[in-house]
C-alpha cells in the first residue's frame, strides 16, 4: 500500500473532510439536512496539535455552505456539490485526506468524496473512519478510492499513522487497515476487536479555533440543528463520556466507542464549559453522551459542579438517559442546575421485550418513578421508544404505542417513537441479514424489517395511527396549558423555518 503512494514525506499536510448529505435519493427520504460542529474531527486535530505534530492541518466541511440542491431526478443534496468539492480539495492539495462518515446511510457520499480526492489529487492517501468503516473495515477497504480504514476512536490512531507515513514506515497499528492482512492486528474478539483510550481527561478539548464556529451556530439557528427544536441560540454539544457496557440489539455505539464506559472528570467538564462559554458565547449545552447517567455518583458530581456556577448554563440530554438511576432529590438538583429537558430511553412498554428482545437491563417500574418525579418537579421529560424489532409481537407493539400515549396524557412525557433500523455493527443487523428479514435490499433505513409477526406496511399503518392520536392529545393539552401551547407553536415555527429554507434553496 505505502509503496504506491510516496517516498519519504516531509512537512505533510492533512485535510480532514466532512462530506455533504443525501437528503432524498431515488424519490425516498434519506435524512433531513442537519449540521453541527464536527467534534470527531476537532478532537483529532486537537490531539495532533497537543502532540506537536509538525505538519499542516486543514478542515473542509462540505455542509458548511448550507446550500440545498434539488436535481431533476428528485434527488436532494445538502452542502457543496462535486465541482465545489473538487476545487476545495485541489486548492488544498493535501498529502493525506481523512474523511469522517457518521452514518451508514450516507456512506455513498463519503465514497464519492474519496473518489473526488483520487481524481484531483491522485497521490493523496485517503483515510476513512466512523461507525460504518468500523463495522465493515474489509468491505470499506475494498473500495478503490480508500487507502486506509480507521476503526473506533481516531485521535491516537491518526497521529500514529502520520508518524509512520512521515518516516516511510509500514503502518502497523491495531484498528488501522491498509491491507486485508492488517486484520491480524485485531483482537480475537468479534465484539471488542480494538482497544480504546483509557483516560479521557488526557485528551485536549476540541480544536474549535480551527473552524468558523459562528457559521455552524448560524446554520443551527436557521433550522439545520440535529435537534427537531433547538432550545439555544448558541448551543454546543458535549460528550463527557464514551462507551456503553449495555448491549441493546439496535445500538451501534460499541463499534466506535467500545463497551467499557470511560468518562471525563467533573472538573474537566467544567473547564470545557468555561471555554465554550467564555470564548464562543455558548448559552446551551446538549449532553450527547450515550450513557450520561451510567454512574449515578459521577453524574451527581457533574450536577454539583453545574450548581456551583455563578451563571447557570441551560442544558438537556437529547440522546437519551437511563430511567432507573433516579431519586426525587436527584431530579430536583438536575432542574436547579439548569436542565431544561431530560429524554429517557424506554424502548418498550413490555418488560419481556426489554429483557429478551432489546436485551436492555431496565426495570419499567423505576421508569414510572422517574415520570412521577419529573411531573412533580415540573421538569420536562421526553421518551424514546422503538417498534418493529424481530421478536416483538403485534400486541407488544400496540402495548408500547398505547403506553407512550398514556404516559403523555398522565405524566406529560412526550413520546418519540422510532421505527427499528438495522445498523451495521449491531446484533439487530446480524439477525436481520442472517435470517433475511427484509425484502430486496437493506438500506439502513427505518422500517425495513419483515418477520412472521409483522411487515413494514403494518408497522407504517400503526405508526400513522399513533401520530394521529398523539396530535389529538397535543391539541387538547395546548388548549389547557399556555406552556404546552407555546412549545407546540415553537415546534411548528421551527418546521416552517426548515421548509422555507428548503424551498428557498432548491
Amino acid at each position: 500500500m505505502l509503496e504506491k503512494q510516496f517516498g519519504i514525506i516531509s512537512a505533510m499536510k492533512i485535510l480532514f473532510c466532512q462530506h455533504n448529505l443525501a437528503i432524498e435519493s431515488k424519490n425516498k427520504a434519506v435524512h433531513r439536512p442537519t449540521i453541527s460542529l464536527p467534534l470527531g474531527i476537532l478532537s483529532m486535530v486537537s490531539y495532533l496539535k497537543m502532540k506537536k505534530w509538525p505538519g499542516k492541518i486543514e478542515i473542509y466541511d462540505a455542509r458548511l455552505s448550507g446550500t440545498i440542491h434539488k436535481f431533476q431526478n428528485g434527488d436532494i443534496v445538502f452542502g457543496d456539490l462535486d465541482d465545489v468539492i473538487e476545487k476545495n480539495i485541489k486548492d488544498s492539495n493535501p498529502d493525506v485526506v481523512a474523511i469522517s462518515n457518521m452514518f451508514s446511510w450516507q456512506i455513498d457520499n463519503a465514497f464519492q468524496m474519496a473518489k473526488t480526492v483520487k481524481k484531483v489529487c491522485p497521490n493523496s492517501i485517503v483515510i476513512i473512519g466512523g461507525p460504518h468503516a468500523s463495522s465493515f473495515p474489509e468491505e470499506t477497504l475494498n473500495e478503490d478510492c480508500i487507502d486506509y480504514v480507521v476503526m473506533g476512536e481516531g485521535e491516537e490512531r491518526i497521529y500514529q499513522m502520520l508518524m509512520s507515513l512521515e518516516k516511510n514506515e509500514e503502518v502497523s497499528i491495531q484498528g488501522v487497515l491498509g491491507k486485508i492482512e492488517d486484520k491480524q492486528l485485531l483482537r480475537n474478539n468479534k465484539k471488542a476487536p480494538i482497544g480504546f483510550i483509557t483516560t479521557l481527561d488526557d485528551l485536549p478539548f476540541p480544536a474549535y479555533d480551527m473552524v468558523d464556529v459562528d457559521r455552524y451556530l448560524e446554520l443551527q439557528r436557521k433550522g439545520f440543528s440535529p435537534r427537531p427544536l433547538e432550545l439555544g441560540k448558541r448551543a454546543f454539544t458535549l460528550l463527557t463520556s464514551r462507551g456503553c457496557p449495555h448491549q441493546c440489539v439496535f445500538c451501534s455505539i460499541q463499534a466506535t466507542m467500545g463497551y467499557k464506559w470511560r468518562y471525563h472528570s467533573a472538573e474537566n467538564v467544567q473547564k470545557h464549559i468555561d471555554l465554550i462559554v467564555r470564548d464562543y458565547g455558548c448559552d446551551f449545552i446538549h449532553f450527547e453522551d450515550d450513557n450520561f447517567t451510567h454512574n449515578p455518583e459521577r453524574y451527581d458530581e457533574v450536577i454539583e459542579s453545574l450548581l456551583k456556577r455563578k451563571e447557570k448554563i441551560k442544558w438537556d440530554t437529547p440522546n437519551g438517559i437511563r430511567g432507573d438511576t433516579w431519586t426525587f432529590e436527584r431530579i430536583i438538583k438536575t432542574k436547579e442546575s439548569g436542565c431544561q429537558m431530560l429524554t429517557v430511553a424506554i424502548e418498550s412498554a413490555v418488560q419481556k421485550v426489554i429483557d429478551k428482545v432489546v436485551k436492555k437491563k431496565l426495570d419499567l417500574k423505576k421508569v414510572i418513578d422517574l415520570m412521577e418525579y419529573c411531573r412533580d418537579a415540573n421538569l420536562r421529560l421526553n421518551a424514546f421508544y422503538v417498534i418493529g424489532l424481530p421478536g416483538e409481537k403485534k400486541d407488544d407493539i400496540m402495548q408500547t404505542l398505547t403506553y407512550a400515549l398514556n404516559s403523555y396524557k398522565k405524566f406529560n412525557v412526550l413520546p418519540n417513537v422510532n421505527l427499528a433500523k438495522a445498523l451495521p455493527g449491531t446484533e439487530l443487523y446480524e439477525n436481520v441479514v442472517t435470517n433475511e428479514l427484509y425484502v430486496d435490499t437493506l438500506e439502513f433505513k427505518p422500517n425495513e424489517i419483515t418477520t412472521e409477526d409483522f411487515d413494514p406496511k403494518w408497522i407504517a399503518e400503526k405508526y400513522a395511527w399513533f401520530r394521529k392520536e398523539l396530535y389529538k392529545i397535543r391539541i387538547i393539552k395546548s388548549l389547557k396549558s399556555p406552556k404546552v401551547l407555546i412549545n407546540s407553536i415553537e415546534i411548528a415555527i421551527d418546521k416552517i423555518k426548515y421548509k422555507m429554507t428548503l424551498w428557498n434553496n432548491t
